[in-house]
């Protein structure tokens, strides 16, 4: 049994909207309680990259521009961050010289053509090579573009921070539905922020960014993030604990907030009190769980599968593919390797359950998100679990085990 109290970690979605917003805008922009992570870093050396000052202080980071991106003293590091690279590419874009970004080969596999093709309509040639990538010079002026809605909203949110600092503004027309549409609305939220309008219709499927709009300096205050949270509510759950998790918001703008729903069809009990959101562990029953608006999800709904009594299904995963690991194939064959009855079909998952996990020695396949749910699921299995390259958490989490062994959890490393 698992018992305490624990911080969520802060919004790492949150974290790098405020960082490129602050790059965009002139004048000092405050971030209280970032995420300090690797991708959260590689985020602020881009930004620095581009002409911005960051000060890392203890309550928080300053960001301090003029409020326009200038061409890089040499490489943009976006490392392994994909949100990194796709918000970097298109502001880069603006600053009128040829400019070359470095990313580590795992990145360089996730989709990138339909931004590519996208900054093509717009009039930007991007080269790729290795694991190197050039967004050639061009007079950006801004116009419409058309791009697919359903690989990635990061190649919106990218456009949409840009748009403003183009001549005529920019309209986007997405040609397939928008999948994880709160996280564009968050983005144009962060944008909102700072004083830019960004006009988009019900179904997210056409947004307009008027031009001569400026960035305005602003504060945040970023909260916790429910996409890491998950795994703490997880491990209540399949050890039928009582926590509480302190630093998440109740509103329901953080589109992983979703997972409170998911819980809740499963038996699980929450409840927010003014020392924070209460997590209590029920026996779990399967559900049928629909994640193509937060996919980061799947693998650690895929664990509660293991332990809910009848067949669990998880659909909309398709872009669970292209993560840092293909994490449908990736969570679905270390789960079976601890005795987990688990099969991909149809861009998802079925889980048959419950199962007595047994212990042995896992894969995280570099995947902070697997390494997780790996880890929540070792609380259910009969003896200890191993997993390898588990420090892949710094990527979002780097406190993670930290933090569970703080309620209970027996955590050793090698």
């Amino acid at each position: 049994m698992l018992s305490g109290e624990v911080r969520a970690p802060p919004s790492k979605a949150q974290t790098h909207r405020a960082l490129f917003a602050g790059l965009l805008s002139r004048g000092t922009t405050s971030i209280y309680n970032p995420l300090s992570s690797e991708d959260t870093k590689a985020s602020l050396s881009a930004v620095c990259s581009l002409g911005a000052k960051v000060q890392c202080e203890r309550e928080g980071w300053r960001v301090e521009s003029d409020g326009i991106p200038h061409p890089p003293p040499g490489r943009i590091e976006c490392e392994e961050s994909g949100v990194t690279l796709r918000f970097t590419i298109p502001i880069v874009s603006l600053v009128g010289v040829d400019a070359d970004l470095s990313v580590s080969p795992a990145l360089m596999r996730r989709p990138l053509q339909p931004l590519i093709q996208a900054m093509k309509q717009l009039g930007v040639s991007i080269k790729t090579k290795g694991a190197g990538i050039t967004v050639k010079a061009a007079p950006v002026k801004g116009g419409s573009v058309q791009i697919p809605g359903n690989v990635s909203s990061q190649f919106i949110s990218g456009l949409l921070l840009a748009g403003p600092l183009m001549e005529e503004g920019l309209e986007i027309t997405t040609t397939s539905p928008l999948e994880s549409r709160g996280y564009a609305a968050l983005t144009i939220e962060t944008m909102k922020q700072h004083g830019v309008n960004v006009q988009t219709n019900s179904e997210m499927s056409l947004f307009q960014v008027a031009p001569h709009q400026r960035y305005l300096s602003a504060d945040h205050n970023i909260s916790g993030d429910y996409s890491s949270a998950a795994f703490l509510m997880s491990a209540a759950a399949v050890t039928r604990s009582k926590i509480i998790i302190t630093g998440l918001s109740q509103s329901e703008s953080d589109p992983d907030s979703a997972f409170l729903k998911t819980l809740a069809q499963m038996g699980v009990r929450t409840s927010f009190s003014l020392k924070g959101l209460h997590v209590e562990g029920q026996p779990l029953k399967a559900s049928k769980v629909n994640i193509s608006n937060c996919p980061d999800l799947g693998p650690v709904t895929a664990v509660l599968g293991t332990c809910a009594e009848g067949k669990t299904e998880i659909t909309g995963g398709e872009r669970l593919r292209y993560k840092e690991s293909d994490r449908l194939i990736a969570i679905a064959s270390e789960l079976r390797n601890l005795g987990a009855d688990v099969e991909v079909r149809d861009g998802g998952l079925v889980i048959s359950g419950p199962s007595t996990l047994r212990g042995g020695t896992v894969e995280s396949h570099g995947d902070h998100r697997i390494a997780m749910a790996l880890a929540v699921a070792a609380l259910n299995a009969a003896e200890p679990v191993t997993i390898r390259d588990a420090q892949s958490v710094n990527k979002s989490y780097p406190t993670f085990f930290n933090d569970i062994r703080s309620l209970g959890v027996e955590v050793t490393e090698r």
